[in-house]
């Protein structure tokens, strides 16, 4: 949930304070387990890297995520 990469997915849908079920569509379900492609144990900056990789996102769809999306 800390990441850039699941908060804009969500904002991609999410257009009030309210979260229905609808809003989380775009996040694609991950393996939190030892065998996840994932080093869950990473700080948040390296798991998006991971992320955006593991989904063959682009320079330009990083550098957008990475401007629009402030970290927490």
């Amino acid at each position: 949930i800390r990441t850039k990469f699941f908060r804009i997915l969500v904002a991609a849908m999410k257009i009030t304070q309210s979260a229905p079920s609808k809003v989380y569509r775009f996040v694609p379900l991950q393996d939190f387990s030892n065998n996840s492609d994932i080093d869950w144990s990473k700080p948040i900056k390296d798991i998006d890297t991971q992320l955006y990789k593991k989904y063959g996102l682009g320079e330009d769809d990083i550098n957008y995520i990475e401007n629009r999306i402030i970290p927490m």
